[in-house]
């Protein structure tokens, strides 16, 4: 065995004590950085810069995630209203179509005949066809002839407007007077519309005492109590028994006709009633027959009464208007 001499001022080899774990780990991130520094690229591919200057590059620190691709959003619904396509269905052709009808169907017969598509004799219309034109006869009168033309002209219209002033004339006095109490009792009602329905109740009651004696006066004729006069002489007719015509009548008349009748009757101080007797005194002229008003009783009561008019020509009360005239009620 070879024995080396130990030299001096060397010191002599030692053991190096084992590493602690915190060595290890720190020995351990420097080799894994140093990996990952080897197996990254530089992010900025220029050329390499002088030492000492800063290199920025990019280290991924966690795992690549792989993201699915965004989903396309769906679009908006458009409110506004867009204009409106026509419909293919709607032509000229098809309206023409509908207006004719199915051939052989009552409707295309029509269209024919509106037509006159199967009339051999149908013309065309002409052009003068189509010309404006008055639909009445023109007269073309000569410019010689218009005086006498305006004299013919001037002729008839005198004519028409006699015939219209006659018509409105009345043709006899009960006539004129029944046109003036129409024209009066029109102006009182314009005032007082609620005294239409007293004046129908009123006429009403001396219709019916014209319609009963009407009756009473036609039944006397067939009798042959009432006879016509064509004189003024007043003739009297004796019969086979001796007893006078006129001497009959009179009691005939006596017994079944009434020559007046109560139509109105209030209180003397009601100062309300005054129009209603002025109603029946225009209602009376408008009969051809005699009013007139009485006080009577305890307390005073004013009576309108009606009555008929005496025939200076027979001497006895007969109606003066032949017909029954048109209630006043439905007139005014």
């Amino acid at each position: 065995m070879a024995i080396h001499r130990r030299l001096c001022g060397m010191p002599t080899s030692e053991v190096p004590p084992p590493a602690t774990s915190a060595e290890r780990v720190e020995a351990w991130t420097v080799s894994q950085a140093a990996e990952v520094l080897s197996a990254t690229l530089l992010s900025d591919p220029s050329p390499r810069s002088a030492r000492g200057t800063t290199v920025t590059i990019d280290i991924p620190l966690d795992d690549a995630n792989d993201e699915p691709p965004p989903k396309p959003r769906p679009e908006a619904v458009h409110t506004v209203y867009k204009r409106r396509e026509p419909i293919r269905r709607d032509s000229l052709k098809r309206r023409e179509a509908l207006l004719k009808g199915k051939e052989g169907s009552r409707q295309r017969r029509r269209w024919e005949n509106d037509r006159l598509l199967n009339n051999p004799y149908a013309e065309p219309p002409l052009p003068s066809d189509w010309q404006v034109g008055p639909t009445y006869p023109v007269h073309r009168v000569p410019y010689m002839v218009l005086p006498l033309w305006d004299a013919e002209y001037a002729r008839s219209q005198k004519e028409r407007q006699k015939r219209a002033e006659a018509a409105r004339v009345p043709a006899s006095k009960e006539e004129a007077e029944a046109a003036k109490v129409k024209q009066e009792l029109k102006t009182k009602l314009k005032r007082s519309k609620g005294a239409k329905g007293l004046l129908q109740d009123l006429e009403e009651e001396v219709r019916g005492f014209v319609r009963e004696w009407e009756v009473k006066e036609q039944e006397m004729q067939r009798e042959g109590l009432i006879e016509a006069d064509s004189e003024d002489e007043e003739i009297v007719f004796v019969g086979r028994n001796g007893a006078m015509s006129d001497e009959r009548r009179r009691e005939k008349e006596d017994k079944t006709l009434e020559k007046d009748r109560l139509v109105y009757q209030s209180l003397l101080d009601d100062h309300g009633a005054g129009f209603s007797r002025y109603l029946v005194h225009c209602i009376a002229q408008y009969y051809g027959l005699q009013t007139w008003s009485v006080t009577t009783g305890n307390p005073a009561t004013r009576c309108a009464y009606v009555g008929l008019k005496i025939d200076p020509k027979t001497r006895r009360p007969s109606l003066t208007r032949s017909e029954m005239p048109q209630p006043l009620y439905a007139i005014v």
